[in-house]
């Protein structure tokens, strides 16, 4: 782990704030690290993470994630695994989804709050903004979960090693077809927008959300549906009903 030049794709898997307002506590940390040259595996680490509070496990944080307060009752603490998190990421490049306002500013409070000076990047490789930039918004809110269903890579487990390989194959997937569509731009159009006579009714779906209660979410050909339209009215009724005007 002496080369700094290695990315360090990282995740966190942490409680849900129960109530809005209350702090997060890391309950898993998974992190690669990979070869910036050929994006091979050199090395991988995964571990749980027994919170100061086990209180903070709630059953919403139980259903994300599926990790039980029973699950990290012999896991070891924050401050155990803090030298190997501090070697894992300290002076490499950090790469993951959103982390830079969310998983980078749990690891920076994680240290403080055990009195350790905290790893810092060589840089960092946010791939929620630098997709929502590069690829843009056809694969919905650009979420992980959307992006892999969007290239039919499964489901997401939402367990930190899981989600960084995830992470690293939507990476290579999205960088493919951006690769493709700039040796032909003509041919392949920035904007990957359908025309409404073109949308096929037998091939929409709609499935519920189970993060959100009462929502659906609306695919079409395996990705998630968007509607564009300078003048669409959107009216929501009684039992959730909803009609569109031109």
């Amino acid at each position: 782990m002496e080369n700094k030049t290695q990315i360090a794709f990282f995740d966190l898997e942490t409680t849900l704030p129960t109530p809005p307002g209350q702090g997060r506590a890391i309950l898993e940390f998974g992190a690669i690290l990979v070869c910036h040259q050929k994006l091979e595996e050199l090395m991988s680490y995964s571990t749980l993470v027994r919170p100061s509070n086990p209180k903070l496990i709630s059953s919403l944080s139980e259903r994300s994630n599926g990790i039980t307060p029973e699950a990290v009752a012999s896991a070891p603490s924050f401050a155990d695994i803090a030298d190997t998190v501090y070697d894992i990421l300290h002076g490499r490049i950090w790469a993951g989804h959103n982390i830079d306002r969310f998983d980078c500013v749990l690891i920076r409070e994680a240290f403080a709050e055990i009195g350790r000076t905290a790893p810092e990047p060589q840089g960092t490789i946010d791939t929620l903004e630098l997709l929502t930039q590069r690829f843009g918004r056809r694969a919905g809110d650009m979420k992980m979960a959307s992006l892999a269903t969007y290239f039919r890579l499964g489901n997401q487990t939402h367990r930190s090693l899981d989600d960084v390989r995830m992470n690293i194959e939507v990476l290579k997937h999205c960088a493919t077809v951006l690769f493709l569509e700039s040796s032909l731009p003509d041919t392949f159009p920035e904007n990957h927008w359908v025309h409404p006579d073109e949308v096929s009714l037998p091939s929409i779906r709609a499935l519920h959300d189970p993060f959100f209660r009462g929502s659906l979410k609306l695919f079409y050909e395996g990705a998630i549906l968007q509607l564009c339209c300078p003048r669409l009215r959107v009216r929501l009724g009684p039992q959730s009903l909803c009609r569109f005007r031109l």
